[in-house]
C-alpha cells in the first residue's frame, strides 16, 4: 500500500495555517496529491429572514473564498497537483463525503472557542464517518517527521486496521515501537505472542519493529502510560485504532480513544 492522495480540512483563521504546511509537506514526502477541503454551516440562531440572513451567508461565503485562497497559494508546491472542494454545510459531513477520493484525512482541533463538534471538521466524528485513516496533528505543527512511531496495540479489528492503514508511515520510520498494555500481569504472556506476530507480520513488510508489554497500572490509565511512553520516545506519530460507537446522534468514546484525541503534543493516525 502506498499514500496516493491525502485529503486536508482547510480554515480560514491563520491558528489553522500550520495543518495546511504540513499537509502539503506531507504529499510532498510520499508524491501524492492534495485535496484542500472548505466547509461551515451558519449557526440556526444566527440565520434570520431578508438582509440579515443575506449577510450570514456571504459571511460564510467569504470564509470558504478565504480558505480557498489560501489552499491555492500554500498548496501550489504540491508535486502531484492539488484539487479544492467546498460546501456551504456541515464540515464532518463534507470532509467524510470528499474523503471517498482520498487515502488518509488530515485534521486537527480547530479553535472555534466553544464551537460544537458538528460545526467544524473535530477529529472524533471523522474517526468513525470517513471511512478512512484520520491523522490528527498538533495545533503547531507544521511538518511531520517520522524517526519514532509508538503503534498501541490491541488485538481488536480497529488496531488490526490502523496498523495496515499505517504502513507508508512505519517503512519510513527509523524506529518503530509496538506497545500492548495489558490487563493484567496473568494476560502479558498471551499479549506477547500476539505482538510478536505483529511484529514478525511487519518484517515482512521490510518493518522492523520492537515490541514493548506492560501491565496496566493501578494508579491512571493505559491511556496515560501510553502517552508517557511517546514523551519517553519522543515519539513523532502515535498509531491507535478508534473506538467508538454512535448513541443519540453523538458519537460515544472509550476512554483511550478519548484521551488520545483530547492531548495535542503528537499527531495520532486514527483508524475505525
Amino acid at each position: 500500500m502506498a499514500f496516493a492522495t491525502f485529503l486536508v480540512h482547510v480554515e480560514p483563521d491563520p491558528s489553522a495555517d500550520p495543518r495546511l504546511a504540513l499537509a502539503v509537506d506531507l504529499a510532498n514526502q510520499f508524491d501524492a496529491m492534495l485535496i484542500g477541503v472548505g466547509a461551515e454551516i451558519y449557526g440556526a440562531l444566527s440565520l434570520g429572514e431578508g438582509h440579515a440572513a443575506e449577510i450570514v451567508i456571504g459571511d460564510v461565503q467569504a470564509n470558504l473564498r478565504r480558505a480557498e485562497e489560501k489552499f491555492r497559494a500554500i498548496a501550489g508546491t504540491v508535486r502531484q497537483g492539488t484539487q479544492w472542494r467546498s460546501a456551504i454545510q456541515f464540515p464532518v459531513t463534507v470532509i467524510a463525503n470528499e474523503s471517498r477520493a482520498a487515502d488518509l484525512v488530515i485534521t486537527g482541533h480547530s479553535n472555534h472557542g466553544g464551537a460544537a463538534n458538528y460545526t467544524v471538521g473535530a477529529p472524533g466524528p471523522l474517526i468513525m464517518e470517513t471511512g478512512r485513516p484520520v491523522l490528527a496533528v498538533p495545533p503547531d505543527a507544521n511538518k511531520l517527521t517520522f524517526a519514532n512511531v509508538v503503534v498501541a496495540w490491541k488485538d481488536t479489528r480497529e488496531a488490526r486496521r490502523a496498523v495496515s492503514d499505517a504502513l507508508p508511515f512505519l517503512k519510513a520510520a527509523r524506529k518503530v515501537l509496538l506497545v500492548e498494555i495489558a490487563d493484567s500481569t496473568s494476560s502479558i504472556t498471551a499479549a506477547r505472542e500476539h505482538v510478536t506476530e505483529v511484529s514478525d507480520h511487519l518484517r515482512r513488510h521490510g518493518i522492523e519493529a520492537t515490541v514493548m508489554i506492560i501491565a496496566e497500572a493501578n494508579i491512571g490509565s493505559a491511556a496515560d502510560q501510553l502517552l508517557d511512553i511517546a514523551e519517553q520516545q519522543k515519539a513523532d506519530l502515535i498509531v491507535a485504532g478508534g473506538y467508538g460507537h454512535g448513541r443519540l446522534r453523538e458519537w460515544v468514546f472509550g476512554g483511550f480513544t478519548r484521551a488520545l484525541i483530547a492531548q495535542n503534543r503528537h499527531a495520532v493516525l486514527f483508524s475505525h
